[in-house]
């Protein structure tokens, strides 16, 4: 993606993020999900209150120690006095250290399971999106979509995977552990309520910086993977024309704008990550220094009565760190959440791009039993004062034009004047703001599905596919219908293409490289051309500039192959070769019969 490119999407950004507004933002939570991953994030906050319990278990057990060892109680009753209670604290520390383990799993799963079903519904959302939409749209470089599809939606998992079990954490932990404190001194739970606060605030200001930053550098890595994608496409177009230098030096500054990008991301986390450890070092430190001259009788206040005991002093010290466990979690985590929403942002400005571009697109259903299967005979096409704008230009206003059953129209007229767009009309790729396209007695849009499984259509720039010479033939053939090689010869043979695979070292066989790699550009409209004639069934042939890019010998065979479909068959051709409209039918000039439209198109 150039910045060319950019700068010609962000005069479509506003209209995209209008119409992403409208629709159901992508990556959002169903209410069942967003149960589950409160519920997840319930579970990993008790597994860390229970540290309250080991805690207590563990204090009780090392404080009972020095008793024993200095005891002058008799051996049995030091036993049964203090060291049974000691070992059965150390299990009870075990057994809770196992239960912590079990309800930490169980959440992180729960997290995951939701995270990935997120990321799951989002690529589907916008694959099955981008399926719906009109080939004849504009739509993002294919480099570009393969990031937001990959890269961009993966950045959805961590922040629910993570940072939602996080914020529901930070809620409870640090408050059950402060109550719990403040039972022993109250100045420790005051020192944690001054000390941990102020690690999310300054987290919240960090974090208004490391969400523009990260959404700069997937901005930036679109761009990358855009541009890559569109130059290794067309490296053999860029050698033949000598402009690998100026396309090393567009890679190498959209992998410095990256770069760039990527290391202010790294400035902002590891900034962050030193203001957290700062003043959870302070937090500890400070309650560190209170318990141990608590202990030294040095500071006689903090408690609610008697002095604080080496026990107790053991088991705030123990809490303290715990106390700043889930908010060193939740500000790791809120890096995640910076990158989530900045991918959701920019997944629901792609997809507004997509149902922008879908907009004017036929919404075709399939038909229900009493709709029209097909036709028996060549149908007429009618377009009745049809007005179409498109990406805000008006393409044609109460336009006009009847093809008879069986009729050959060939559609004239300099670029821009509509042509293909009136053909895409007809396949139902564009819906009319007004009048109506009919074919014959039903309207376009009724009996739309039904013709794209059965109409005979050749594109200007005709795909094959990697695969057989035969796999890229029963390609034309709607789903579930199957062929014999005679048919696939006869297909052949009507496109003048007979002759042309009998050549090839395999014959049908013959493996083809993807976008037809390995046969020329006129082998490639012959091939196309034979996989439409795969379709005996269809009443309508519909061809877009035929012949662009051939020589006069491979034209002449493409146009031989057009003649015999077209018999018994309405065909409306786009073109501008002289030899195409030398075929015998009704020449319609599209800039005579919109001239206006035409002249505010020049304009």
């Amino acid at each position: 993606m150039t910045k060319t490119d950019l700068k010609d999407r962000n005069l479509l950004g506003g209209a995209a993020r209008a119409v992403a507004d409208r629709l159901p933002r992508i990556g959002q939570p169903t209410a069942t999900e967003q149960s589950t991953l409160h519920r997840s994030g319930v579970l990993y906050a008790i597994s860390d209150l229970l540290w309250v319990g080991q805690a207590g278990l563990i204090a009780f057990a090392v404080s009972v120690l020095p008793e024993i060892s200095t005891s002058s109680l008799q051996h049995e009753t030091a036993w049964e006095k203090l060291l049974f209670p000691a070992l059965l604290a150390a299990f009870g520390v075990i057994a809770i250290a196992l239960l912590r383990v079990g309800l930490q799993h169980r959440a992180l799963n729960l997290a995951r399971r939701i995270a990935r079903s997120i990321q799951s519904r989002a690529r589907e959302d916008l694959l099955r999106a981008s399926a719906l939409c009109s080939p004849a749209s504009e739509f993002p470089s294919s480099g570009a979509f393969a990031s937001h599809v990959s890269e961009q939606v993966d950045k959805l998992g961590p922040y629910y995977g993570s940072f939602a079990l996080q914020s529901v954490r930070v809620r409870l932990v640090p408050v059950g552990i402060v109550v719990v404190t403040a039972w022993f001194s109250w100045l420790a739970a005051l020192i944690l309520l001054i000390s941990g606060p102020l690690i999310p605030v300054f987290m919240a200001l960090i974090g208004m910086r490391a969400k523009a930053a990260s959404a700069n550098q997937q901005e930036e890595l679109t761009r990358l993977s855009g541009v890559l994608m569109d130059r290794i496409k067309g490296l053999e177009t860029l050698r033949l024309f000598g402009a690998l230098g100026r396309t090393k030096n567009d890679i190498r500054d959209a992998g410095e704008a990256f770069r760039t990008s990527t290391m202010q991301v790294l400035k902002i986390a590891f900034l962050s990550s030193t203001v957290l450890e700062l003043f959870s070092a302070l937090g500890i430190a400070f309650c560190a220094v209170y318990v141990g001259f608590s202990l030294l009788g040095d500071i006689t206040i903090g408690t609610w009565g008697a002095p604080l005991s080496f026990a107790g002093g053991l088991f705030v010290l123990l809490l303290a760190p715990e106390f700043f466990a889930p908010l060193r979690a939740y500000a790791a985590a809120y890096h995640d959440r910076a990158a989530g929403l900045a991918a959701q942002e920019k997944l629901s400005e792609l997809m507004g791009e997509i149902q922008l571009a879908s907009e004017t697109a036929e919404t075709v259903e399939k038909p229900k039993n009493d709709e029209p299967t097909g036709f028996a005979i060549a149908p007429a096409i009618s377009f009745r004062k049809i007005s179409l704008n498109l990406c805000g230009q008006q393409v044609f206003k109460n336009f006009s034009l009847s093809v008879e059953p069986g009729e050959i129209v060939l559609l004239s007229g300099p670029s821009g004047c509509g042509k293909t767009t009136l053909l895409d009309c007809v396949l139902g790729f564009h819906a009319p703001q007004e009048g109506e396209i009919s074919i014959g007695e039903y309207p376009a849009r009724q009996v739309a599905f039904h013709l794209r499984q059965n109409i005979m259509w050749l594109g200007q720039e005709p795909r094959l596919f990697h695969g057989s010479v035969k796999a890229n033939l029963l390609k034309g053939l709607p789903q579930g219908y199957q062929a014999t090689d005679e048919k696939l010869w006869k297909a052949l043979q009507l496109a003048g293409a007979a002759e042309l695979v009998r050549r090839l070292p395999k014959g049908l066989a013959t493996p083809l490289g993807e976008d037809g790699f390995g046969l020329s550009v006129g082998e490639i409209r012959r091939i196309a051309l034979a996989r439409a004639a795969m379709r005996q069934g269809a009443k309508i042939l519909l061809v877009d500039e035929p012949t662009a890019g051939l020589d006069e010998e491979t034209a002449a065979d493409v146009i031989k192959g057009l003649v015999a479909l077209s018999k018994g068959r309405t065909t409306m051709i786009a073109t501008h070769d002289s030899a195409v409209l030398a075929i015998k039918g009704r020449k319609v000039e599209l800039a005579t019969l919109r001239p206006h439209v035409l002249a505010e198109a020049m304009a």
